[in-house]
Order: structure tokens, then C-alpha cells, then sequence
């Protein structure tokens, strides 16, 4: 009898036992849970921008420069309709007279027009080398030589219909014009030389020389 009234108080006692390390043990397992879902809270915050450090204040952009883009109305020419812009001509040399070679060269006229010199037994073909065409020029500037005496290296004119541009120009005495390194035939190349006219005694003794090639 004794055994059996023992066995009900020790089931008891165990079970008491039993019951008291699960209360023991409920904290941890309940203190848990919250740990993880506090974790899981931060990282879905973090996730959204709401732990993220405040951004510095952005710098506003440079204007823009305003502007208005205009549809034309008529259509652009093409390349080959485009014209070119017009040079503007100084002086032209339409026409010209023939003198032969001599030892002093005074056109025979009075400055009104161009006188080239042919000659070729002396070296002066009318065609296929360098023309040599000589004009005068007069103290009132109204002469065929003194239009062509304001051009300068660069300066285009008209030679028989062609267009040349001025290469050198050259203001010597004339007594210096058979050193001058312009005694060369060269195809498309003219020399112009007139005489330069003092304002004061209307005396000459001094030549103009310009010096073109026939442009591209």
C-alpha cells in the first residue's frame, strides 16, 4: 500500500517540475521571436530609404540658353545650284594693242589703253609665255596704268577674259628694271608695268610692276 500511495505524489511532483522549466524556458523562446522580428523590421526600413542619411541640397542647373528653331519655308539649293559670291573687279583689261621690242618702251599713245608687247624674234611670243603689257599712267590718275598701280598682292583683275590675281608688286627705279627677276616665260602669267608719276614735278623715274598668274 505504501508503494502505490507514493507513485501518485512522485507523477506529481514531476510533472510540477516539468511545468516550471517550461516557464523557465518561455522567456527565451518569446524574447526570441521579438529579436527576430525586430531585425526584420529594421531590414525592411532600411530597404526603403527610412534609415538613409539625409542628401546634401542638390546644386540647380545652368540655365539653358533659350532658342527658337525656325522651319524654312523654301528649300535649300543644292550644292551644285549655290552660286558663288561675286568678286568684285578693280580693273579689267579687255583688250590689248601690239608693239615690237625696243630699247625703250613708251606705248605710243596717250594713256588710254594696253599695249603688249609681241615680238618673238626677240623673245616675245604673243601666246604661250609670260605677257608683258605696259600702260601710262598721267598726274590727273585717269590713265590705264593707274588703275592697275592701286592693286596690291592679293588683288584679283581681268586679263583678256581670264581672271589673274596679283602675286608681287614692285616699285623700282627704271633704270633697275633689267635686274628684276621677271624675265622668265611662264604660261598664264602676266606682268604689267607702268610708270609711277611724282604728284609734285609730274616727272617720272620710277616703274610700277605687278606681277600675276592666272587663277585656278
Amino acid at each position: 500500500m505504501a508503494d502505490d500511495s507514493t507513485e501518485p505524489a512522485e507523477a506529481a511532483e514531476a510533472a510540477a517540475s516539468a511545468d516550471t522549466s517550461k516557464k523557465k524556458r518561455w522567456p527565451w523562446y518569446a524574447g526570441g521571436s521579438v529579436l527576430a522580428a525586430a531585425i526584420i523590421a529594421v531590414l525592411i526600413a532600411w530597404g526603403t530609404g527610412m534609415f538613409a542619411p539625409p542628401e546634401e541640397e542638390a546644386a540647380a542647373p545652368p540655365p539653358r540658353p533659350s532658342f527658337t528653331i525656325r522651319e524654312s519655308t523654301t528649300p535649300s539649293p543644292s550644292e551644285e545650284e549655290t552660286e558663288a559670291p561675286e568678286v568684285e573687279i578693280a580693273v579689267a583689261i579687255d583688250s590689248v594693242n601690239h608693239m615690237p621690242y625696243t630699247p625703250v618702251w613708251d606705248p605710243p599713245d596717250n594713256g588710254e589703253g594696253w599695249w603688249q608687247i609681241v615680238d618673238p624674234e626677240h623673245g616675245y611670243p604673243e601666246n604661250g609665255g609670260t605677257d608683258y603689257v605696259l600702260a601710262h599712267s598721267c598726274p590727273g590718275g585717269t590713265c590705264a596704268g593707274d588703275a592697275i598701280r592701286a592693286l596690291e598682292p592679293g588683288d584679283t583683275f581681268t586679263y583678256l577674259g581670264e581672271l589673274y590675281v596679283v602675286e608681287d608688286k614692285l616699285e623700282i627705279l627704271k633704270t633697275e628694271i633689267g635686274d628684276q627677276d621677271i624675265w622668265t616665260h611662264d604660261e598664264g602669267r602676266v606682268v604689267v608695268i607702268t610708270c609711277i608719276i611724282d604728284p609734285n614735278t609730274g616727272d617720272s623715274t620710277e616703274n610700277d610692276i605687278i606681277i600675276a598668274t592666272r587663277a585656278e
